[in-house]
């Protein structure tokens, strides 16, 4: 059960994407933090939602498909069609819990729920393009212990 445990590994690697997905999102919360309106928290959590969906899934869950076909038209057909629709809804719920301070719980919960959404809906979409050969071995690299 605990066999892909790996002691000293807290599953953060401080690689360069992962320090140009920090350093660029400091703008954004630092505007958050300065101007606490409705939009600067939708854009701080448009840019973790949008780096964890385009840039981060891809690394860590389909690192063998990243030079395949199927898989960029997946992930076209995700950033065309859904990914603005769903910042889209994330945007109206911000302005409906408008309040005096947009504050780090709220915009936590919004984020949290968005992503999951958001990656239900990938995961859907990668799979309709995902060849038959590979749904039947398994979809994910992790898939294969």
């Amino acid at each position: 059960m605990f066999e892909q445990i790996r002691s000293g590994d807290d599953g953060i690697s401080f690689d360069a994407p992962t320090i140009c997905f920090a350093l660029g999102w400091l703008p954004f919360i630092i505007a958050w933090a300065v101007y606490n309106t409705a939009f600067t928290e939708w854009l701080v959590q448009t840019y973790f939602i949008t780096i964890m969906v385009f840039i981060n899934y891809p690394r860590w869950y389909e690192r063998k498909n990243l030079a395949k076909a199927w898989f960029w038209k997946g992930m076209s057909v995700a950033f065309i069609a859904i990914h603005p629709v769903i910042l889209s809804l994330m945007w109206l719920a911000d302005l409906s819990t408008k309040s005096q301070w947009h504050d780090s719980a709220t915009m936590t919960s919004i984020c949290a729920i968005t992503g999951i959404l958001e990656f239900a809906i990938l995961d859907r979409i990668l799979n309709f393009f995902r060849p038959a050969r590979e749904i039947a071995h398994g979809s994910h690299e992790s898939s294969d212990a």
